[in-house]
């Protein structure tokens, strides 16, 4: 499965595709590729991995571990901070809205 993504970084439209890479759900572990378009301008490869860490032996509170693998085509190119200034707004707005949905679940 591969899409198209389009999203403002840095003042800019910036496309790319992306694709899961693997799903491992022993680990928790989730592995995209971003690809094509814009992104592979500047970058060989360009992979998000995220892993979900239990914090209790429940299993129904995790944290998120995000790490970010880049290759630059060139020294010339600067590390992905607009990528990861977009990555971490798409997590606060995702925890904003948990917090939200559990409160929302603990009025009822």
């Amino acid at each position: 499965m591969c899409w198209l993504i389009v999203k403002q970084l840095e003042g800019k439209t910036v496309t790319c595709h992306e694709s899961f890479e693997s799903i491992d759900e022993k680990n928790k572990t989730i592995r995209y590729k971003l690809f094509g378009e814009d992104i592979s301008k500047q970058f060989k490869v360009f992979r998000l991995i995220f892993q979900a860490i239990d914090k209790n032996e429940h299993g129904c509170t995790a944290a998120i571990k995000w790490t970010v693998e880049y290759e630059r085509v060139s020294k010339d190119v600067h590390p992905p901070f607009g990528y990861m200034e977009y990555f971490n707004k798409v997590v606060e707005d995702i925890d904003g809205y948990l917090v939200k949905e559990e409160e929302n679940a603990n009025k009822k």
